[in-house]
């Protein structure tokens, strides 16, 4: 079990998350500021969920910089409303300290997103790792 760091959400980015679950917003994009989860971007929908993603998720990811990037399908569960993909960003040339902040405050982020929402994870070091084919590629996996 990992330890968590105490980092929070700040209120602007809970705020955010609380507004965003209509539909509207494709893409979330998670950074740790000034020892806070911060919102470091968005994005709104455009097409289906494949037609977005090679464009908007690829776009969001620094190297050398960890994030993480919250990206709605277009699956809908009636109690809990649209399901996320979370994709944990770590590239392998970040500082280990980072690294090691983002992997210990993920937890946290499910829980001040909602856990419940979020129906897929990704994790990535290279960009390779979380294309459109590496993610299909993943789920083909776990569905069968």
């Amino acid at each position: 079990m990992s330890h968590q760091t105490g980092i929070r959400a700040n209120d602007d980015l809970r705020k955010f998350l609380g507004k965003c679950r209509n539909g509207d917003i494709r893409l979330i994009k998670v950074s740790i500021q000034n020892e806070q989860l911060s919102l470091d971007g968005y994005r709104e929908l455009v097409g289906t969920w494949e037609e977005d993603y090679g464009s908007m998720v690829l776009s969001q990811l620094e190297d050398a910089q960890p994030c993480y990037v919250l990206f709605r399908l277009d699956t809908r569960k009636e109690d809990t409303g649209y399901d996320w993909l979370l994709v944990s960003w770590s590239p392998d040339d970040s500082p280990v300290r980072e690294k090691m902040l983002y992997a210990s405050t993920k937890a946290t982020l499910k829980q001040e997103f909602g856990g419940s929402q979020i129906s897929d994870e990704i994790f990535g070091n290279v960009r390779d790792d979380v294309t459109l084919r590496s993610y299909k590629k993943q789920i083909g996996r776990a569905h069968v």
